[in-house]
């Protein structure tokens, strides 16, 4: 929907540069969180690589796996999968687990110090998702409908699941901004997290709970799974019970 970028013999699509962006600016502010806790810089960019590449891999691994098992069965005219932000978080949080334990680190503190850059990281791609015309909405005759196109170029109103994305994964932003805020002004003695790790979860269970509200309005992979839940609403409350589970546990 927006304008592929034209650079001599070069052309890049807005998503790929809104993509881009997000990883580059998620993954410095992921490496500076974890140098001010005195870990060794070589030590820190490599595990903010690792971790980034696992997710990439995770997120494209599973769209060619789905896609293929769904050529196999259904023939040329199968529907394709698009990339699911949701195996490369599930990638790159499995990516971080193998990294932690190789080096003998604390993988709560390390999915804290990245919890942040990544809610906003999400925000920016939502852009990107925005321009390309992917993770569309469903059609509606509601006030919060906006005249867009789905991925094939087909325009009608429809939800702005993109840009309602984009508005959940900031305020996801701002609440875990202002939780760490209020943590460390807690008196001396008590300063800091309730135990390491809570801020990723929270980030978690806040991205589970979007994930189920906005699966209601959106088009674009939001086929029935169970009943009137699809994917997206599925793997929401999976999530959101791993996490409330992990909380449960580390608070007994």
């Amino acid at each position: 929907m927006l304008p592929t970028l034209v650079i001599g013999p070069w052309q890049v699509s807005t998503y790929q540069v809104t993509a881009g962006t997000a990883l580059v600016l998620g993954g410095m502010w992921t490496f500076h969180r974890l140098i001010k806790q005195n870990l060794p810089p070589r030590l820190v960019l490599r595990g903010v690589v690792f971790m980034g590449v696992g997710g990439i891999l995770g997120a494209y691994g599973m769209r060619n796996l789905i896609n293929t098992s769904r050529a196999v069965r259904g023939g040329p005219l199968f529907r394709p999968e698009g990339l699911s932000i949701t195996w490369g978080l599930a990638s790159a949080a499995a990516a971080a687990v193998v990294y932690c334990r190789w080096k003998r680190l604390s993988l709560g503190k390390v999915l804290d110090a990245a919890a942040l850059p990544l809610a906003l990281a999400l925000a920016i791609g939502r852009v990107g998702c925005f321009a390309t015309g992917c993770c569309y909405g469903r059609p509606t005759e509601s006030w919060l409908g906006l005249y867009l196109p789905d991925s094939r170029g087909m325009w009608t109103v429809r939800y702005p699941t993109q840009l309602m994305a984009l508005g959940a994964n900031l305020l996801i932003f701002a609440a875990l901004i202002a939780l760490e805020r209020r943590w460390a002004q807690e008196p001396t003695g008590t300063r800091g997290l309730p135990f390491d790790g809570l801020t990723a979860l929270l980030f978690f269970g806040l991205y589970s709970i979007k994930r189920f509200v906005l699966a209601y309005a959106r088009q674009a992979g939001a086929f029935p799974m169970v009943g009137p839940f699809s994917w997206m609403h599925v793997s929401a409350l999976i999530g959101l019970g791993l996490v409330v589970g992990a909380i449960l546990r580390r608070i007994r």
